[in-house]
């Protein structure tokens, strides 16, 4: 035997333990009753403390435990009939204040997306027609008719703003489904405009609708930390032990904190002092779990809303000039003007800038700030590196730019798959996977005698492979994806009978049985590796052009491309190499 026979062996030994290692969390959650399968803090609890994170386990996709089906639908044209008539009015206030054009007055067609500008006397429509075309690049000049000037929205603007409503509507969506806890949701886009939603496992239509359905609003709100208000509630009502409230001063003002928010809510109403001008909102502190919250703390904030998202036009986080991360955000022109007047009328206070009404982060206003232009420092923490606060930073300029979102989304299809059906179809799906493996294996023993039984056990490792690399993306399991199993298996046996086949033309030229091992494998090589990386193409495309279903076997697929080339080409070698080098074998059993 060579001498990389070694780290071979202990490559494989490692790799299988490493399998099943993964796969504990995937046991585990089937192990428990069907209710508790999507409870991620239920099976976390379950595990050994050797076992992996919770997360990394294999989700059974809404073909097989039922759930909700949703099909969202994002409506860009209204959003940029909306658009365009808001930017006719930016550019009517921009041209009042350039003192360009005189009294301008604007129209929008809805249907063309296009504004008219008209000016008191038509020798002033050329100046107006500079004017725009200089400051508004996301329109372009069509005609002049008299004292009435056209601009209609680029094309390139018009697909841009249609690819990112899209998006930050599936940002959004994901973010309050996540708030639900949905451990195995899949969400993505359908065509230029939808967004298909699976929630396995879930069994309330109208509340899935309720959750998702509603368009993010984003709102910028002032803190009233003028007066101690949850000092005096914490004073006139102290709350009970069990209750967990506690009076903090963290932020520089009295705030109430708990862990759970329904009784801090339920607190601070029951005390009857909130006036009817102000309202009382909560921000969810992070836990050291992502996506998790360690409590949640209370904002005394004024119940008018000063300026909304809507006029937001982008977000970026960054770590700036002093070493600290931030958030530099921009709003378009009439946004802007909003909000340098809102900061220069409330410097030195706190604008909580709020998200479907929860506070994402509530900064200080140090001085106004103008251009539309403005910079959120996430400041220095204790416990807290920079790379976290960069985080924050990221997740905050995400918060900005979904709650920009000024689409309207609605429900094209709702519609919820029986939990029955998918008890029938993961018995009928496992019992194929079981008969075709058992078929496979026995078919192997009995033609190749023990070098079918080395492709047996290539054959289990090579199972195991696919299913821990599935655990380790988070993967669902579908229907679809259980026929990638099975057909990948196959593959797997072609390789092995392709091996087997070249060592016994080998031995059939009187070659020894060391020699014709070491020449069956090198001149089958080529051969299987042309046929994985072909199959690998094919893959790839179908998980690339495909959705839903397609992409869940294209996955599988990848996935036991890969190992099969591991266990066919790697794990046999192993074994038969050590059955013919090592026990100074003169024959090979084939």
């Amino acid at each position: 035997m060579d001498r990389s026979w070694g780290w071979k062996v202990t490559m494989v030994v490692g790799v299988t333990l490493a399998s099943l290692w993964l796969l504990v969390p995937t046991y585990c959650s089937f192990q428990m009753p069907r209710e508790q399968r999507n409870d991620l803090k239920a099976l976390q609890g379950s595990l050994p403390g050797w076992a992996p994170d919770a997360k990394y386990r294999l989700n059974l996709g809404l073909d097989l435990q039922g759930g909700i089906h949703m099909v969202m639908r994002v409506d860009t044209r209204t959003a940029l009939q909306k658009r365009t008539d808001r930017r006719g009015m930016t550019m009517v206030n921009y041209l009042k204040e350039q003192k360009v054009g005189g009294e301008v007055k604007y129209a929008s067609d809805p249907d063309k997306l296009q504004v008219t500008l008209t000016v008191p006397e038509a020798g002033q429509a050329e100046a107006v027609k500079n004017e725009v075309e200089k400051n508004f690049g996301d329109f372009s000049y069509v005609s002049t008719n008299g004292n009435a000037v056209v601009f209609a929205l680029r094309e390139g603007s018009v697909s841009q703003f249609r690819t990112d409503a899209l998006d930050q509507a599936l940002l959004t969506i994901r973010k309050r489904i996540d708030k639900w806890g949905v451990a195995e949701a899949d969400i993505r886009k359908q065509g230029a405009d939808s967004i298909v939603i699976s929630l396995p496992g879930r069994s309330d239509p109208e509340k899935a609708k309720e959750l998702v359905g509603t368009t993010a609003q984003l709102e910028f709100r002032m803190v009233d930390d003028t007066v101690a208000f949850f000092d005096d509630v914490y004073k006139a009502v102290p709350p009970t032990a069990e209750s967990g409230i506690e009076l903090v001063t963290d932020d520089g003002f009295p705030q109430l904190q708990a862990k759970d928010r329904q009784v801090l809510l339920d607190y601070v109403k029951a005390s009857g002092k909130v006036p009817a001008d102000r309202e009382v909102l909560l921000e969810c502190r992070e836990g050291a779990k992502k996506g998790t919250c360690d409590f949640y703390r209370t904002y005394y904030v004024e119940k008018t809303v000063p300026l909304t998202g809507d006029s937001l036009a982008g977000a970026d986080a960054s770590i700036g000039q002093y070493n600290e991360a931030e958030v530099n955000f921009t709003f378009d022109a009439q946004g802007g003007r909003d909000f340098a007047d809102l900061t220069e009328k409330n410097t030195g206070k706190r604008m909580a800038i709020v998200l479907d009404g929860v506070v994402n982060s509530a900064p200080r206003i140090n001085e106004k700030i103008p251009n539309g232009r403005g910079r959120i420092t996430m400041g220095r923490r204790a416990g807290k590196t920079n790379d976290e606060l960069l985080g924050e930073a990221q997740t905050l300029s995400l918060v900005l730019k979904a709650g920009a979102l000024p689409a309207p989304v609605t429900t094209g299809e709702i519609r919820q798959v029986g939990a029955s059906l998918g008890d029938e179809l993961i018995k009928k799906g496992a019992l194929a996977a079981i008969v075709g493996l058992a078929l496979v294996i026995l078919f192997m023993g009995l033609y190749y005698k023990g070098a079918g039984v080395i492709a047996d056990v290539a054959l289990v490792l090579n199972g195991l492979l696919i299913l821990a690399f599935l655990a380790i993306l988070n993967a669902t399991l579908t229907l679809p994806g259980i026929a990638g199993f099975v057909l990948t298996l196959g593959i797997a046996v072609d390789a092995n009978v392709l091996i087997n086949e070249r060592i016994r033309e080998e031995l059939r030229a009187g070659k020894s049985a060391r020699v014709a091992v070491d020449q069956g494998y090198d001149r089958a090589f080529w051969t299987i590796f042309d046929a994985h990386v072909t199959t690998l193409i094919a893959g790839i495309i179908l998980f690339f052009a495909g959705t839903g279903p397609v992409r869940g076997f294209a996955t599988t697929l990848i996935i036991g491309i890969i190992s099969s080339l591991f266990t066919s080409i790697v794990v046999t070698r192993v074994i038969t190499t050590y059955t013919v080098h090592g026990r100074n074998a003169q024959t090979v059993s084939v």
